[in-house]
């Protein structure tokens, strides 16, 4: 009885989980619509999710926009930044292409470069932003440490975020347009949930809030 109990529990806490990502994936696209709004939408998403990974109990439309308002200001020119490093990158990959020979090799080796450190930036910023207070050059410096000396756990959150773009590309279209509305409901929440599972434990370790994903705890087995 006690592990029939036990599994209902574990069910619910994972469609609480589950109906808190569809919401909060939704939010996101809307809010992101203008494109420059991008930063501050990100930021709310990576609390939201933060929150998630560490059990904690989230109002998720409050949350949303509660940190949507906080964090406006930098948030708006961290997302900028992040915009406008992926349109360098962008343009770096379309330039490689472009080459033949040595000349290719040598600028597909600086496109890698340039978007090794434009992932980087976006695997850890908009987080750090979220669970810290601090200056925005604080925030990037931050990042880009965070990025250096915890290679596993960023190459994990750029996996996370990489398999439903490589789904989009890979699969016919036709499973593409089939599968369409999990891109609403999850492609970018759940990736960012993953990924904050490795951040809140990182995040622990420098004074942000403790992590709180071990199995006794965590809100998947409740």
């Amino acid at each position: 009885m006690r592990r029939g109990n036990k599994l209902a529990a574990s069910l619910g806490a994972f469609l609480r989980v589950l109906c808190d990502l569809m919401v909060l994936n939704i939010l996101w696209l809307l809010c992101s619509l203008p494109v420059v709004t991008v930063g501050p939408a990100t930021t709310a998403l990576c609390c939201v999710s933060l929150k998630l990974a560490r059990g904690e109990p989230v109002a998720t439309l409050r949350s949303f926009f509660g940190e949507m308002k906080r964090s406006l200001g930098q948030a708006l020119l961290l997302g900028l930044i992040g915009l406008a490093g992926l349109a360098v990158a962008v343009v770096d990959w379309r330039f490689a292409l472009a080459q033949t020979g040595a000349v290719r090799t040598l600028f597909f080796a600086i496109a890698v470069i340039v978007s090794a450190v434009v992932l980087a930036f976006w695997a850890w910023a908009f987080a750090l932003n979220a669970g810290f207070q601090n200056s925005l050059g604080g925030t990037i410096k931050n990042a880009f440490s965070l990025a250096f000396v915890e290679p596993g756990k960023t190459l994990l959150i750029w996996i996370a975020f990489a398999v439903p773009v490589l789904c989009a590309v890979l699969l016919p279209t036709e499973v593409v347009l089939y599968i369409g509305w999990a891109y609403v409901l999850f492609a970018v929440a759940a990736p960012a949930y993953i990924a904050a599972r490795q951040q809140v434990k990182v995040f622990a370790r420098f004074g942000g809030p403790a992590a709180r994903i071990e199995p006794e705890q965590d809100n998947f087995y409740q």
